[in-house]
């Protein structure tokens, strides 16, 4: 059984800085060398003991590179990793002007089955999302890079409350389509 860590971070686990910004390609090909490496299937032949660790193993892969993978969740790990608490990042405070754009979107999506052309709205205010997205990410990304953890996890509150508002419109796309 290779060498493995549970005590490592989950940048540590696969080669990468410990940073927001992520190289996407670096990280898929070191989950596949780890899942390679870790999967139970090469273990069919040993112990249980040894056959119950690589579930571990494997799992803890798993969960490292589903936390990795998308912005949010890595920014709420970098967070995590800085000592801020899920429920403290939670309470941080937002501008009242970003909850004022966020509750117009909402109705922006609330009023789609009203529109002449819902898919049309929809798009739009998809794209106005992403571009939001972008730039909370980026702003999270230089809160963390400078140390600035409270300024990070405002940044990090703002990319939950847009998240969720992008489901949501891929679940109204997905009802209109059909």
């Amino acid at each position: 059984m290779p060498d493995f860590d549970f005590n490592q971070n989950y940048f540590e686990l696969f080669e990468l800085p410990q940073q927001f910004e992520m190289d996407s390609t670096a990280l898929g090909e070191r989950f596949r060398q780890l899942q390679q490496s870790l999967h139970p299937d090469r273990f069919a032949a040993a112990s249980g003991q040894e056959q119950r660790l690589a579930v571990q193993y494997s799992s803890f892969v798993n969960q490292a590179y589903n936390s990795l993978r998308r912005p949010l969740p890595r920014a709420l790990y970098l967070l995590e990793l800085a000592g801020m608490s899920a429920e403290v990042v939670s309470r941080q405070k937002v501008d009242g002007g970003f909850l004022i754009e966020q509750m117009e979107l909402r109705e922006k999506l609330e009023d789609l089955p009203d529109r002449v052309d819902p898919e049309d709205a929809l798009d739009h205010l998809m794209a106005d999302v992403r571009a939001d997205l972008a730039a909370h990410q980026q702003e999270f990304s230089a809160a963390y890079a400078e140390g600035n953890i409270e300024a990070a996890a405002s940044a990090a509150v703002k990319l939950q409350y847009l998240d969720k508002l992008m489901q949501e419109a891929e679940q109204a796309e997905s009802a209109l389509l059909d």
